[in-house]
């Protein structure tokens, strides 16, 4: 649907089928001229899932921020490489909280990470990739730290024949933590970037294909 401002349109928490209010995400089918639906089938699942999240745990005032994402978004198509994404997702999100780790546990979280990317790679064998995550998350729970935590779900979720756990796991922990602790609009940024990333990755290695045209979302 042509004509809408996103200097102008207001986000709500919660999904608003029949009313004229939006979340993030039905504000983002809105414009590309879809129905309205907090789940547009033309943007990648995971990313959805953390943009509703942010749009309801957010303030008023900070939620209005996120209308400067509806843009960007509407780049975050899903790809045949959805998967292979999402383990990269889990990886990054494990990066961007390595600061919290606790020092002297660090080298433990940053061989999850590793054996997650080698993993991906294909230089670091199944066996070492979960050894690695059951490190972390044993380290973890000795000393309560997310961090090591979302390490271990990326290395689970880089070695696992179904992966979306573990990358919900590793995704959604390292945003919960940033709502507590750090700047969320920040790390969404940051979280787009790397979906762009990895999208250029996986179709440089022959991952990703193109998609038919109703599955691209674009400004009306």
């Amino acid at each position: 649907m042509p004509g809408y401002d996103l200097d102008v349109i207001r986000l709500e928490p919660g999904t608003h089928p029949r009313s004229r209010d939006g979340c993030l995400m039905e504000w983002v089918a809105l414009v590309s001229g879809l129905p309205k639906t907090d789940r547009p089938r033309c943007v990648n699942e995971l990313v959805t899932a953390v943009a509703i999240h942010l749009n309801d745990a957010l303030d008023d005032i900070s939620r209005q921020r996120l209308k400067a994402f509806i843009p960007r978004l509407l780049q975050a198509r899903p790809e045949p490489a959805d998967e292979r994404i999402g383990v990269r997702l889990a990886i990054w999100a494990a990066t961007s909280i390595a600061h919290a780790t606790p020092e002297r546990l660090r080298a433990v979280q940053q061989h999850a990470v590793q054996a997650a990317r080698g993993r991906l790679k294909g230089s670091v064998t199944d066996g070492a990739c979960r050894a690695a995550a059951v490190a972390a998350a044993e380290a973890g729970a000795r000393v309560g730290s997310i961090a090591l935590y979302v390490a271990a779900d990326a290395a689970d979720a880089a070695c696992a024949d179904d992966p979306y756990g573990g990358t919900v796991n590793a995704v959604s922990g390292a945003l919960h933590w940033m709502l507590r602790e750090g700047d969320p609009l920040a790390w969404f940024d940051g979280l787009l970037d790397a979906h762009a990333v990895a999208r250029a990755e996986e179709t440089e290695t022959g991952s990703g294909s193109e998609h038919s045209e109703e599955l691209v979302c674009s400004l009306a």
